[in-house]
């Protein structure tokens, strides 16, 4: 379903002048997004820190409660804890009532020091208040209550505008396309510490294998049925099929002992727009960025997924299909590295790392590196519901901290579409502290259909570039 910000604005039933894109352009505003759903009306400071306005309010209403004492009243503060604290030890064995005069006075200094915190606490209050007051009426009352757009509760709508200047390095993008369309963002604000810092971050990005109606798999049944299967949704391609379509898995175990042959069509003859970009895109702004770039290509994954949609085919003809789907992703797999050396070649001072099935001992160092964080059985059950398909979720749900694995670097700037947000959100949980995941997404692009996007468009609606475009 398409959508655009106004859209979306007004669906929440809010005018432009209520939310922080009141002065963004009608191309802003009206850009077509792909996910009407999952997105949420917030406001807060809190919230809002990776908006650069509310950003400054939330740091000029720190410094004016510098200004005002906060720190000094939470010195005393912490301290009247530490003694409270240190009483309730001292109580704890006189409570059988052995020293009943000590525990008296012990018990009254217990209360005069609640009386103390509670105290404390109402001033801390109180000087908040006035520090929030004093910064509103130099900022506007109604800055800190702007509405924004979150999408599926971690990434805030924003545009590239917006991105720089808090991140004012990506001000020397030449990229001039990159302020045509939202964006969607997260961590911007705590980024923008970690590089006044001097500190270089890792960046991650990149494609998918195939999108749909690219790599077909043809069934030709015993009596002359055929049938065929999209290899990179699992569904029937039947145009009759509809959304309740019977998979690819759950139709080889009806029909195994029925099939004559099987056979991989790849009708993917080069890449798309959408494909280049998810590559030029993060060697760009790693270049802004000056950090080091990973690139996934994640053939493992597309492997595993075929596997298990294979699993009722006896053992010898299932390794038979997985063999020519493998020869097929590495010749996809090809395509993307071809462009990757042309733009290690533009981009020449960046280090850049690619992963990918044939390189052996890249793929042993991705798999060593993230042992530690799959011991959380509960974490890792819980990336998805697809117990089959689970090894092929870890690997691509992990790959977005390659920059931490190959590199040692905790900030990672993810620059990826929009459809990577709940890969992004599993990285970071399944990382914890170790890992801090800056989001930096785009907009998957609509293909000349009006309504698809590229990556589930139709095969003539791709529009393959030619090498020439990218060389």
């Amino acid at each position: 379903m398409l959508t655009t910000i106004r859209a979306l604005c007004g669906r929440a039933s809010l005018t432009k002048e209520q939310t922080i894109y009141q002065q963004e352009t009608n191309q802003i505003l009206d850009y077509p997004l792909t996910v009407g759903g999952f997105f949420e009306a917030m406001q807060g400071v809190e919230k809002g820190k990776d908006y650069y306005l509310i950003r400054e309010f939330d740091k000029a209403c720190k410094e004016e409660e510098e200004k005002l004492g906060v720190s000094k009243l939470m010195v005393l503060l912490e301290q009247s804890c530490k003694q409270a604290e240190e009483v309730r030890r001292q109580l704890a064995p006189l409570q059988s009532g052995s020293g009943a005069a000590r525990n008296a006075g012990l018990a009254k200094r217990s209360q005069e020091l609640k009386s103390q915190r509670k105290q404390l606490r109402k001033e801390l209050e109180q000087l908040k208040r006035l520090a929030h007051e004093a910064v509103s009426n130099r900022y506007g009352d109604n800055l800190d209550r702007l509405w924004f757009l979150e999408y599926k509760n971690r990434v805030m709508l924003t545009s590239f505008d917006n991105v720089t200047r808090l991140i004012v390095q990506l001000k020397e993008t030449r990229l001039k396309e990159l302020w045509e369309f939202p964006w969607l963002v997260t961590g911007l604000s705590s980024l923008q510490t970690v590089l006044s810092r001097g500190e270089k971050p890792g960046v991650i990005g990149g494609p998918c294998l195939f999108g749909v109606d690219e790599v077909l798999l043809q069934v030709e049944l015993q009596d002359g049925g055929l049938e065929l299967f999209d290899c990179s949704s699992g569904r029937n391609c039947a145009k009759n099929a509809g959304e309740g379509a019977v998979t690819l898995n759950g139709y080889l175990h009806v029909y195994k002992d029925r099939i004559k042959n099987l056979h991989i069509l790849n009708r993917k003859t080069g890449i798309t727009r959408q494909e280049y970009v998810s590559l030029l895109y993060v060697f760009e702004i790693a270049a802004c960025l000056q950090g080091k770039v990973a690139i996934p290509l994640p053939d493992m994954s597309y492997l595993k997924t075929m596997a298990a949609d294979l699993a009722p085919l006896d053992e010898t003809l299932r390794q038979q299909v997985l063999a020519e789907f493998e020869g097929e992703a590495y010749r996809i797999c090809d395509l993307f590295l071809e462009v990757i050396d042309c733009l290690k070649a533009r981009y020449a001072g960046l280090e850049v790392k690619v992963l990918h099935q044939r390189d052996e001992g890249m793929c042993q160092l991705f798999y060593e590196k993230r042992e530690t964080f799959l011991r959380d059985s509960l974490i890792v059950r819980n990336l998805t519901s697809m117990n089959e398909k689970k090894e092929a979720v870890i690997d691509y749900v992990t790959m977005l901290a390659l920059p931490y694995y190959l590199y040692g670097t905790r900030h990672v700037v993810q620059v990826d579409s929009l459809d990577e947000t709940d890969s992004g959100r599993k990285c970071q949980k399944l990382h914890g502290e170790n890992l801090e995941l800056h989001s930096l997404l785009y907009p998957e692009f609509i293909s000349r259909d009006g309504k698809s996007t590229i990556y589930n468009a139709p095969a003539e609606y791709k529009d393959y570039m030619e090498s020439r475009e990218y060389q």
